[in-house]
């Protein structure tokens, strides 16, 4: 998962909670602070369970993409090492810059899969995040919460009573599935 999306919405979170419990001393003091780990809902949500299916199937065929290569650039270093005392320095040295050039294209090729996977990672993640978000806001309104802290933002310790970690994946997971059945 994307953990950059997750720790921006806990630092919003944390400063949007930490504003609500300044801001209104008395209203906090009647509302129960609540936890919540971002990053066990988005990975324990049916939601989240599909978009690891598709990175991963994603990251297989990068894999299955690359394979052929990376063994041909295997079997010229093997081929190199094997046969470089026998061959005169000028075949060493261009067999040695053409295995170096496929060594520098693989690498490349590697990065911009790289890139490609976390922009793809972005935009299966982004629906899911927005609803979660609106899940949290909303559950905190519903239930009257003074704040909801991502339990992974650096709190120490917390009562797991206040934790409603399950509670938010259920709510997420029912939206999804009622977006997939009005579809």
């Amino acid at each position: 998962m994307n953990l950059r999306i997750v720790s921006i919405f806990s630092i919003v979170a944390l400063w949007v909670g930490m504003f609500c419990l300044v801001g209104s001393n008395a209203i906090a003091a009647e509302k129960q602070i609540v936890t919540v780990n971002i990053q066990e809902v988005l990975l324990g949500s049916a939601a989240g369970q599909g978009v690891k299916t598709v990175l991963e199937q994603k990251v297989a065929e990068f894999q299955q993409k690359f394979q052929a290569e990376q063994e041909e650039v295997e079997v010229m270093r093997s081929e190199i090492e094997k046969k470089s005392s026998v061959w005169s320095q000028q075949v060493r040295e261009e067999k040695e810059r053409d295995y170096q050039k496929r060594v520098r294209e693989l690498q490349l090729k590697s990065e911009d899969a790289q890139f490609e996977l976390q922009q793809f990672e972005k935009q299966v993640m982004e629906p899911i995040v927005a609803e979660l978000q609106k899940v949290v806001a909303e559950m905190g309104e519903k239930n009257g919460y003074a704040m909801i802290i991502d339990s992974r933002a650096g709190i120490l310790y917390f009562d797991k009573a206040l934790d409603i970690s399950e509670s938010v994946k259920k709510e997420l997971d029912s939206r999804q599935t009622d977006k997939k059945q009005d579809k």
